[in-house]
């Protein structure tokens, strides 16, 4: 697994967090209780260890077994970088030049949505 893919899912209901791969999800959260969550394993500095680890153990799931949640639950705070590259006239056609300074913003944890989850919006 050279580049692991990690993620926050729930599989039962239960929320779990593991390595995702091309044949299934390798359940790390059972492997690594001192980290309840992903947001707990980054605290720690462990992503790297997680990600080395996940190359020594089974899959778990299946793919079609999971549904994905936001990669760290309870953010403490999400600020986004737009427009930061430089071929973004090529993507936007709009005629804009690009900006000389990427532009942040702020999103809040319910405007996020699992991969593969419908974005539902409010009426």
């Amino acid at each position: 697994m050279k580049h692991a893919r990690l993620a926050t899912f729930t599989v039962g209901g239960k929320a779990r967090y593991g390595a995702v791969t091309s044949k299934g999800v390798i359940n790390l959260s059972a492997r690594h209780g001192q980290w309840p969550t992903l947001r707990e394993a980054i605290e720690a500095g462990a992503l790297r260890r997680l990600a080395e680890e996940a190359e020594a153990f089974p899959i778990d799931f299946p793919l079609d077994a999971i549904a994905y949640e936001i990669p760290i639950p309870s953010p403490e705070k999400i600020i986004c970088v737009g427009v930061n590259y430089p071929d973004r006239n090529e993507e936007y056609k709009d005629g804009q030049a690009a900006p000389s300074n990427p532009s942040l913003f702020v999103r809040f944890p319910r405007s996020f949505v699992g991969h593969g989850a419908p974005l539902v919006r409010p009426p």
